[in-house]
């Protein structure tokens, strides 16, 4: 007899730790929308507070910014800093690595690699709204446009925190708005 109830208690041992491991919300880290800000720096969606804890944990960020015209069409970037600063434990700043500017941005048919001259880009946003970018032509290294503008940004961090199922709208009205600009020759 005692032979047999060292297996049957085996199995409920078993059983029990099978129920015990699945019935734990185990959650797993993905690109998660975590703050959206306006063109002003204004809380659009999410939390602040959530996005800065996920930066101080080490957590990597991406950052999107886009726009919606008029006629409806929308343009949509995504970019992954190179450097981020949290800036008085109440906001970010973060720089994004060259890119190469593009023909068109609405059209996917008519984007391509600016090339006569090959001109990149690279650019500077804030969780307060601001954005400043420059355009640098690689044949002759000269900054060609510097930009300063305010935009509504998307912020995401690779974390377990968030809602899974929120998702901002970031193709919005005044999504990116112009300040200044300065043409140089």
């Amino acid at each position: 007899m005692r032979s047999l109830l060292i297996p049957i208690f085996s199995f409920m041992a078993l059983l029990a730790f099978i129920g015990f491991s699945t019935s734990r919300n185990t959650t797993t880290a993905s690109w998660r929308p975590l703050f959206q800000n306006d063109s002003s720096g204004r809380r659009l969606f999410g939390n602040k507070s959530v996005l800065l804890r996920a930066v101080k944990q080490g957590c990597p960020i991406r950052v999107a910014w886009g726009e919606k015209l008029p006629d409806g069409t929308t343009d949509i970037e995504y970019a992954a800093p190179d450097f981020t600063s949290l800036i008085n434990d109440s906001d970010l700043v973060v720089q994004f690595p060259a890119s190469m500017i593009q023909t068109d941005y609405m059209h996917a048919r008519k984007a391509f690699l600016k090339t006569d001259p090959p001109v990149s880009w690279r650019a500077l946003m804030s969780t307060d709204g601001h954005y400043h970018q420059f355009h640098q032509d690689l044949t002759t290294g000269t900054v060609t446009r510097i930009m300063y503008l305010r935009a509504s940004m998307c912020w995401y961090a690779f974390t377990t925190a968030g809602d899974n199922d929120a998702f901002p709208d970031m193709a919005i009205d005044n999504g990116i708005v112009l300040d200044s600009i300065v043409r140089k020759p």
